[in-house]
């Protein structure tokens, strides 16, 4: 199989996703990076090619100069896919001007800055569905893979709650006014969007509540702060939910718990049992019966019965595998898929699944402006 070549779009020099997306698909050799448009700044861009392979004629500070010289190269030779690793105000706009070019896309969450954004670029992307993904990396974990199977399987019986929290410490300072470029652009509504820390690491926990239930949020109750009266977007968030299957839930995203650094927890509890997982042990999967009995499942293929978790270890049991292995995993199905391989079993997160994010925080933010319920509008 030859390899999918790929652009990238953001990345560069300081860049947090750049680096980590540009291992992640390189990891299979499944696909090949061959050009890129890593920065808006020429030296910052010239090195960012260097580093990662590129040749000057194949990268840009313009992004959408790079896609037309791509898309003008002989199919042989030209981009097949494009990764969007740039901050959230440029996701939709290079989104649709990559699928208008005839390219796959990877793009990292949110597709975009809003709902609104979000629907125009899926109402474009209706005749390209299948050549989109959407970079939800916890869902690459072969253990959150296992738990999505067993709750599917019925292991929990009836689902009752959902609880789920996401909380980093970086952001308990106003670092965004020491020169910190990631604080600074994640708390600049122009850049990050409607929401700071909800559109940030509140959807990686709201998608990860659906994707194990198997269900959509279809009300939400939020109360969204800042906790500085010179930050715009909020940085601490909490939510009671509903699903659609009738179950309650509660989530909590925060980027100002002091001492935290990236601390993903998830609780699912049934009619049977409850299963728990975190990110920051993510080899192991603590199941626990009506009676209080737990099993902790881990990383292992003896272990696991799930096709897709298992398809997702890399490495014999008791090899700790981590954050960009499971990035990896996205990238290796997608790959397999453009290429039509039949022989994965990895479900991607699609478009699908990206504006349901947006939809969440929109209507979030509705509820805690308004203090109400809000129907999540799918």
């Amino acid at each position: 199989m030859h390899p999918v070549r790929m652009a990238m779009i953001g990345g560069g020099p300081g860049s947090f996703m750049g680096p980590v997306h540009r291992r992640a698909a390189a990891m299979d050799g499944l696909i090949q990076l061959v050009a890129g448009a890593f920065s808006t700044d020429e030296a910052r861009n010239r090195a960012a090619a260097v580093d990662a392979g590129v040749s000057a004629e194949r990268s840009s500070t313009d992004a959408i100069a790079l896609l037309d010289r791509e898309a003008a190269l002989p199919p042989g030779q030209r981009a097949e896919l494009v990764s969007i690793v740039a901050p959230n105000d440029v996701h939709a706009e290079l989104s649709v001007a990559a699928l208008q070019r005839g390219f796959a896309l990877f793009c990292e969450k949110p597709l975009a800055r809003d709902i609104g954004e979000a629907r125009a670029l899926a109402d474009l992307a209706a005749a390209h569905r299948d050549r989109i993904a959407v970079a939800y990396t916890y869902q690459g974990y072969p253990m959150v893979q296992e738990a999505r199977a067993l709750i599917a399987a019925g292991v929990l019986g009836d689902l009752r709650r959902v609880t789920v929290s996401y909380t980093q410490g970086w952001l308990s300072e106003r670092v965004e006014r020491d020169g910190n470029a990631q604080a600074a652009w994640r708390t600049d509504p122009a850049r990050s969007g409607a929401s700071g820390c909800l559109g940030d690491i509140g959807v990686h926990a709201q998608s990860m509540v659906e994707f194990l239930s198997g269900e959509t949020i279809s009300e939400v109750m939020a109360d969204l702060k800042s906790s500085f009266d010179s930050r715009r977007l909020d940085d601490d968030g909490s939510a009671l939910f509903r699903l659609a299957g009738g179950a309650s839930g509660t989530l909590i995203a925060s980027q100002i718990c002091a001492g935290d650094q990236n601390r993903l927890e998830v609780a699912l509890f049934g009619s049977k049992g409850s299963l728990r997982w975190a990110q920051e042990q993510p080899s192991q999967l603590t199941l626990t019966d009506g009676a209080g009995r737990s099993t902790t499942l881990s990383a292992s293929p003896a272990m696991l019965s799930d096709p897709a978790a298992r398809e997702a270890l890399r490495l014999p049991g008791g090899h700790p595998e981590g954050y960009i292995e499971a990035l990896a995993n996205l990238y290796r199905a997608f790959a397999l898929h453009l290429r039509g391989s039949e022989g994965h079993a990895l479900a991607l997160p699609t478009i699908d699944a990206g504006l349901r994010s947006l939809a969440f925080v929109d209507a979030a933010l509705e509820s805690s402006r308004t203090r109400t319920w809000v129907t999540v509008k799918n």
